[in-house]
């Protein structure tokens, strides 16, 4: 007798891409490198729901005066010539960026969004949320919401 049992496992990364609604522009991602120590641990990665040393899928990203990119901030800085406050596109690795067991240590490259269909209420890191859609950008992003 044949047993037809369906059963299901979680496998590989936890993953929520869900702020990307498209794979509109997905294969068009731009390859770059993370300053890691522009990024802060319990804000940008080891925030609750996601793996440990693990920077989401999603995070918006602007390209730092030493050309390594960090984490896009509307408030960076004294005034608009802070580079922080020009997005450069998103994280747009599925499973995130591992920083591996030394986040200090880390070099990670990563894929960057630069053309695509963005849900900003579904990013991972709240303070971006509101601030994306009126960003001084270098990308070409359209924004939607339910």
């Amino acid at each position: 007798m044949s047993d037809f049992q369906i059963k299901s496992r979680a496998t590989g990364a936890k993953q929520d891409t869900r702020w990307r609604t498209s794979s509109h522009g997905e294969d068009a991602a731009r390859p770059g490198q993370l300053d890691v120590s522009a990024f802060t641990s319990g804000t940008h990665y080891n925030i609750p729901g996601q793996d440990k040393n693990v920077i989401p899928s999603g995070v918006a990203v602007a390209k730092l005066a030493n050309g390594l990119y960090g984490p896009y901030s509307a408030t960076a800085g004294a005034d608009d010539s802070d580079p922080r406050r020009t997005l450069a596109g998103y994280i747009n690795d599925n499973e995130g960026v591992s920083l591996g067991d030394d986040p200090a240590t880390a070099k990670p490259t990563f894929a960057r969004l630069v053309h695509g269909i963005v849900k900003p209420s579904l990013l991972p890191i709240a303070s971006q949320r509101a601030t994306v859609q009126t960003a001084k950008t270098t990308v070409s992003i359209t924004y939607v919401e339910d």
